[in-house]
């Protein structure tokens, strides 16, 4: 699963060891963490409880070992939670991984000499004997790819991987756990054929666990997530929106009713987007003597760094935004667009001719495609 703490987000709010603290805004399932250690004598420890769409930490806390042992209690807002603890050790922030679970959680914390995963974490909550074993997926994975130093892993080596531990969960399915960290591998990939084959394995589990709340967040994301493939896919009308432009005026989507033209998803963050910035100008300039327009829509909620890279880069088609981050973004999700750059391109009778993510991910083929929208 990897480690998911880093040093900015350790941002401490200082408690003695053995003590109790509790998470504010939990407030049905309590937990106890027993912590023990024989090598982290005096090391301040830091306590992350994330969220399960982001990872963002809900909580960070500290706390010293005394003695070999220190104790957490809490209450999470489901039945398991993806956590951390992370220690400093030699001028290094390093993390270890795990699920605490409803009730007493029994944890032995080791820091361990020369080995990749320095901080070893071992649990007795059957939550983490699953995530374990996943997590020993994962680095088979890794390892039976056989890469050198150089190399990437591709997009569908990663995919296999994803889809092993996904059917792997279906052997639990009687165990919060397997919805809890399905729920995380789904935020590893965005593709409609990833989200039908998460809906697959949902449905292998018990109806006690598919009633669980996160299960039906899950089943509703992705079966939305799926109908917005479904929906902007080619030959389709393309969907209607409203949304305000770089001048904080209203744009709606009908006022390019009988005109062929580009919508853009991008981000003033995204490299393969700036990457991709100068062939769109040229095509735009190219073209839009012809009537092609261009509704360049940014995904950033930073409105100043986006008004300064429209007027930098001179941008002078349609520049439009939410104004949110990615994650919030509605009018993005509705276009099935999950990662970026996306383009569609929409004829005169508002028909959708040509999606990259589904045709032409490289978008080495969009002249073509905008010359034969022309003609």
């Amino acid at each position: 699963m990897g480690a998911l703490a880093n040093e900015t987000m350790i941002k401490l709010l200082v408690i003695t060891s053995l003590i109790f603290f509790y998470i504010s805004g939990f407030c049905q399932y309590p937990f106890i963490i027993h912590a023990r250690s024989t090598t982290l004598k005096g090391k301040e420890m830091y306590f992350n409880i994330f969220n399960n769409t982001d990872i963002t930490a809900l909580q960070i806390d500290s706390a010293v070992f005394k003695d070999g042992y220190l104790q957490i209690k809490g209450e999470m807002h489901q039945q398991s939670s993806f956590a951390n603890f992370t220690v400093k050790d030699k001028k290094k922030y390093i993390s270890a991984d795990f699920i605490v679970q409803l009730g007493n959680n029994n944890v032995n914390l080791e820091l361990v000499e020369g080995v990749e995963q320095p901080l070893k974490l071992i649990s007795d909550a059957k939550d983490n004997l699953i995530s374990d074993e996943i997590s020993n997926l994962y680095y088979q994975g890794i390892k039976a790819w056989k890469l050198d130093s150089t190399e990437q892993p591709t997009s569908e080596m990663i995919t296999a991987l994803l889809d092993q531990q996904r059917s792997y969960l279906e052997r639990y399915p009687n165990d919060f756990g397997s919805v809890l960290i399905l729920y995380r591998l789904g935020r590893s990939d965005f593709s409609s054929e990833f989200a039908q084959r998460i809906l697959k394995t949902l449905k292998t589990f018990s109806d006690s666990i598919k009633n669980v709340t996160l299960a039906k967040e899950l089943y509703n994301e992705k079966t939305a997530l799926i109908q917005h493939y479904q929906s902007s896919r080619i030959g389709n009308s393309v969907l209607k929106f409203s949304v305000k432009d770089v001048n904080n005026k209203l744009f709606k989507i009908d006022e390019l009713k009988g005109y062929n033209y580009v919508i853009a998803f991008s981000a003033t963050w995204c490299g393969p987007c700036q990457k991709q910035l100068p062939k769109l100008k040229a095509l735009y300039e190219r073209y839009k003597g012809k009537g092609l327009k261009v509704v360049y829509f940014n995904i950033d909620d930073d409105v100043v760094r986006w008004r300064n890279h429209v007027r930098k880069n001179k941008l002078n088609w349609i520049n439009v935004s939410e104004r949110l981050k990615p994650i919030e973004s509605k009018i993005e999700k509705l276009f099935g667009v999950y990662a970026i750059p996306v383009y569609f391109l929409v004829n005169k009778k508002g028909i959708i001719i040509y999606n990259s993510s589904e045709i032409d991910r490289e978008l080495d083929q969009l002249e073509t495609y905008i010359k034969k929208m022309i003609k």
